[in-house]
């Protein structure tokens, strides 16, 4: 299987074209002789594997990942006490400058499915186009649970039109759950046509896989609006879809992550890994700043949990003690009294790079069993996502079902839950240490669970709130300005996404 490195240069060409040929990073270059000429076969791996490194990951070239910044907002990970780190790192006090890699890395990628989409059309590739649609209605329900308002219908055409209009958060979202229908029609009729086989670097060209991944994709999306009472309607209609699809979710053991042959090698390295371990498998500093938070050690101390192992490494010099610090606090301490990320986040140098596991599926179908949505034991679910949560960790089924068994423990055994629905969350929450603290950060906007995340303990602090968004980037005002200054005054406290209540 080719490279990393192989298999992101046509990605790495892509953009540095853009950027070199073009006016806007939204402009899409057709030149057949360019690397957009590439069969969409050969470029969809690139896009998957650019997804993976945006979701989790180091950015080509060495970036900072995208969303590593949620790690500490959502009580995982801290700052380590041996750097200086800026003060608006620490109080939630960032400008417009703050991650743009978020919005510019995901309309750079969503070019190169658009690619696949465009020319598995001309091609007649159904198989191929279906996949992109879906991969791109990820995307944009990523980037509109960002920043709420973002350029959809006139985006992604090119010199056509290099100033796009920014659409409705909602109807962005109505739209997405179309694309990924007519992908499944597309994906559907597509026997006898090209499979990319080996080139799904997620599936495997497996399509009833991607059928069940649609289907997930949209749960989450539904349940992104579940707090929304005029959107009642639409959910139910929605549901109704999903459930004469016949298709299901993504169950046991069907982990949606992409791997395009991660090995011990320059640049081969899984995103995640790679970015705190150098190649020979030692430790490196390359993300030594990141340590473990004390409130996400005590909360798994507290519930018996055994996964601390597995999100935590023990302070040097111990086997089974482990400590951390609070986000934000004035006295930090040095690297060899807190404890390191831990074994079950940075398991393998080839390790798959998450894009939605089969727990989270679970947990959403547990808690749309709770809220009557679809049928199903909810306890069962339940119990199902956290047993798969302990797997992917590294664990055991043995030891998820000893830890949920524990009589009278609120959060973790059904029965002595009270709050079922937080039960879930906290649970959903307490299994995405590290691997997916975008989903930790959107279920807590939504529905403000683990009610106890602490707000960060810099005396610069002075809005003791997390963030309900991040701030249009640099480069919007710059390139865009008419099209951004129409969405009027942004505040990453009260600008909501149109799902939080």
């Amino acid at each position: 299987m080719r490279s990393i490195k192989q298999l992101l240069i046509g990605l790495v060409l892509g953009l540095s074209m853009i950027v070199a040929g073009c006016k806007d990073y939204l402009d899409v270059n057709n030149n057949p002789n360019q690397v957009t000429a590439a069969t969409p076969q050969l470029v969809l791996p690139d896009a998957l594997a650019a997804t993976g490194w945006y979701l989790t990951g180091n950015a080509p070239g060495g970036n900072a990942g995208s969303f590593y910044f949620l790690n500490l907002w959502m009580g995982y990970w801290n700052w380590s006490g041996n750097y200086s780190i800026a003060t608006s790192d620490k109080n939630y006090q960032f400008t417009q400058g703050f991650n743009n890699s978020i919005w510019s890395s995901a309309y750079l990628n969503l070019k190169n499915y658009n690619y696949v989409d465009v020319q598995g059309a001309a091609l007649k590739q159904p198989i191929l186009q279906g996949m992109a649609k879906i991969m791109k209605a990820l995307h944009f329900h990523i980037l509109v649970d960002t920043y709420g308002n973002v350029p959809y219908t006139t985006a992604l055409q090119g010199t056509t039109n290099i100033l796009p209009t920014y659409d409705n958060g909602q109807a962005i979202y109505e739209d997405l759950f179309k694309q990924i229908d007519s992908a499944m029609v597309l994906l559907n009729n597509g026997e006898g046509t090209l499979n990319p086989g080996a080139n799904d670097i997620m599936f495997g060209g497996d399509i009833d896989k991607w059928l069940k991944f649609g289907n997930t994709l949209k749960l989450r999306m539904l349940l992104r609006q579940s707090e929304k009472a005029d959107r009642a309607s639409f959910i139910q209609t929605q549901l109704a879809a999903i459930k004469a699809s016949g298709y299901g979710f993504l169950g046991a053991g069907e982990n949606a992550s992409v791997n395009p042959g991660y090995s011990n090698s320059q640049n081969q390295q899984n995103p995640l890994y790679g970015a705190f371990y150098a190649i020979n498998g030692n430790p490196t500093t390359l993300n030594n700043q990141y340590k473990g938070n004390l409130y996400g050690i005590s909360f798994y101390k507290q519930t018996n949990d055994p996964r601390i192992g597995a999100y935590y490494r023990p302070v040097a010099g111990t086997t089974s003690t482990f400590n951390g610090t609070y986000f934000g606090t004035t006295d930090p301490l040095v690297n060899s009294q807190v404890s390191d990320v831990g074994p079950g986040i940075l398991q393998r140098v080839d390790q798959s790079s998450p894009i939605l596991l089969s727990h989270e599926s679970l947990f959403m179908q547990a808690e749309a069993a709770q809220r009557g949505w679809i049928t199903g034991d909810p306890k069962a679910l339940y119990q199902a996502a956290i047993a798969e949560s302990f797997i992917n960790a590294g664990r055991t089924a043995a030891e998820a079902s000893t830890y949920y068994a524990q009589a009278g423990v609120n959060d973790v055994n059904w029965e002595a839950s009270s709050n079922k629905i937080e039960a879930i969350i906290t649970q959903k929450w307490a299994s995405e240490n590290g691997t997916a603290p975008f989903e930790a950060w959107s279920d807590y906007r939504r529905l403000g669970f683990p009610t106890t995340i602490p707000i960060s303990l810099d005396p610069s602090t002075t809005v003791r709130q997390i963030p309900s968004r991040l701030l249009y980037p640099t480069s919007e005002y710059s390139n865009n300005a008419t099209n951004v200054a129409a969405q009027g005054t942004i505040s990453q406290f009260t600008s909501k996404v149109f799902w939080m209540k």
